[in-house]
């Protein structure tokens, strides 16, 4: 299932490389930037200790025309847990692919989108193997492109069945804040 779901997103993004648009305005169609994640799992199990992950990404935007995209990015993050030391050391990495539909993608001013797509996220921490995650996510961001640079506010909500350990997963969501260089 994942498989034929991964061939059909890659797919489509392919597909959207050779969309020919016309527009009224310049566009700028790539966009590449840093900025900060974060990423949180909520247990319903008052026993489970929240997992918390921050750090940065690098993401990449193409945009087909002003309203169909694809947007990936790919991370790199620390265990967050202050108050409970039992993640201190894990890290977590991986990527995202999306694709997305909105409205300002490659015009300038105001923008907003939202998108379905699949991450892939690997903890590792030392002494123990590497624990891998993978499956669909629904995103949404909103922001501002100037002529040159893009600034973002990105969320994500996650399959939470992927994380279940021993416990029920409330929700697994991810946000992310990006400023980019328009090509």
């Amino acid at each position: 299932m994942k498989n034929t779901l991964q061939a059909a997103l890659l797919i489509s993004c392919t597909l959207l490389f050779f969309t020919n648009v016309h527009a009224g305005e310049e566009e700028k169609k790539f966009s590449i930037g840093l900025g900060t994640y974060g990423f949180t799992i909520d247990y319903t199990d008052p026993a489970y200790v929240n997992r918390e992950f921050g750090g940065l990404a690098i993401n990449a935007t193409f945009a087909a025309n002003d309203n169909i995209g694809i947007r990936g990015a790919m991370y790199s993050l620390e265990a967050d847990n202050e108050d409970y030391n039992v993640y201190d050391g894990t890290d977590s990495s991986g990527y995202d692919l999306t694709i997305i539909a909105g409205t300002g993608l490659a015009t300038e001013g105001f923008k907003i989108y939202g998108g379905l797509g699949i991450f892939n996220d690997t903890w590792s921490k030392p002494g123990y193997s590497d624990v891998e995650f993978s499956g669909l996510q629904f995103v949404g961001a909103l922001g501002y492109n100037w002529e040159v640079i893009s600034l973002e506010l990105s969320f994500g909500v996650r399959e939470t069945d992927e994380y279940t350990f021993n416990a029920d997963v409330a929700s697994a969501v991810s946000a992310g804040l990006s400023l980019s260089v328009r090509l």
